[in-house]
């Protein structure tokens, strides 16, 4: 349903406030453009089908049709300096609509994050999805018997054996397992281990890649159905994750690692391959043949695994996240405006199938 010529013009003006340098009534100001937006939003959007009890995350709830339930006044009465600092940002305010556009794909938000992302679009998410929760599903989140259903873990394998160096090379979860150059390094830490993981996201047009860093912690425990090798969590992109890892293959030259984990987006899952050497499983056809048979006995068909480009060139190669450079070059657009009241009233604008955030 097209908007009326009012509701363009209330649109209009909720933008421009949103643009000015910033005042001491910032904070009336940012009120008053959320009202608008959910306003905007209450008069735009189709009516939502009715939601079931339980979800497994905001992905799986969107793809199933259901909208979600926002408070508008949070973002601006809980999370008022987060939301300043990103909503006078352009940059900031871009990776936000990207965001809204992914509607919880994972894929998708990893591609905004790694052109828009930033500390102030972090503390934004942390503060207004985590731990405000300024968005919900309005369902109880069950990942129960997501978790059920692990795979056998090895029962003698040390944790010891982890330390050092590894080449991520083969992966089972396109979403997540197959970004190039995939380097992980294990060290020592209390309680567990750290892992320092580097892997890469490809610019549009073939020019060159997004470099990201991040950090796990490893613990011995078992998970929530006491199966798992670890419990890993850390902190990505201002939001936390915690999955558990299945070692269900190893010895000296190779580890294979299963895994199952979730997020308030939904639950996930995969496994990958590290060899210590990047062309390892190629080269080596007795390292291959051992672990495509732990692969198997995990019920892990060995052809499904992705090959993982560790080329690594070094040519093309820049920081993910928006640069200075970026931050002055991005510009808000009139579509900027209907996909920012996307957060504000959930459901005001269709999913756009072909959305593509490098393209944005």
């Amino acid at each position: 349903m097209a908007p009326t010529r009012s509701l363009k013009l209330l649109l209009v003006a909720a933008a421009t406030t949103a643009l000015r340098p910033t005042k001491p009534t910032i904070q009336k100001q940012a009120k008053a453009i959320g009202a608008a937006l959910a306003a905007v939003g209450l008069a735009l959007a189709p009516l939502a089908g009715i939601a079931e009890e339980t979800s497994a995350g905001f992905e799986e709830f969107a793809a199933k049709g259901g909208t979600m339930e926002a408070r508008p006044e949070c973002f601006f009465d809980e999370c008022g300096d987060q939301s300043k600092a990103c909503f006078t940002n352009p940059s900031c305010l871009k990776g936000v609509t990207c965001l809204g556009n992914c509607r919880g794909e994972q894929e998708c938000a990893t591609r905004c994050f790694a052109r828009f992302g930033s500390e102030k679009l972090n503390d934004w998410l942390s503060c207004t999805l985590e731990e405000k929760k300024c968005v919900v599903t309005g369902v109880k989140q069950d990942t129960s018997a997501f978790y059920a259903t692990a795979p056998q873990r090895l029962s003698s394998f040390d944790k010891k054996a982890l330390e050092g160096k590894w080449w991520k090379v083969r992966g089972y979860n396109a979403k997540y397992d197959c970004f190039p150059c995939q380097v992980n390094t294990f060290s020592s830490a209390p309680n567990g281990m750290r892992n320092d993981i580097e892997f890469r996201v490809p610019k549009p047009d073939n020019a060159g890649f997004w470099q990201n860093r991040l950090e796990e912690v490893i613990i011995d425990e078992r998970g929530p159905q006491g199966k798992a090798s670890y419990t890993v969590g850390g902190k990505m992109y201002g939001l936390e994750f915690r999955e558990q890892w299945y070692i269900v293959g190893a010895d000296s030259s190779f580890v294979l690692v299963a895994y199952k984990g979730d997020t308030q987006q939904g639950p996930y899952e995969g496994a990958f391959l590290y060899t210590r050497e990047k062309n390892d499983y190629e080269t080596n056809a007795g390292l291959r043949s051992k672990a495509d048979a732990a692969a198997k006995k995990a019920g892990l068909e060995p052809s499904q695994f992705c090959q993982i480009d560790n080329a690594c060139p070094t040519s093309g190669v820049t920081q993910a996240g928006a640069s200075k450079e970026d931050l002055g070059k991005e510009k808000l657009e009139w579509k900027d405006v209907f996909d920012l009241a996307e957060w504000f009233r959930p459901g005001t604008t269709a999913k756009k199938a072909d959305f593509d955030p490098n393209k944005m």
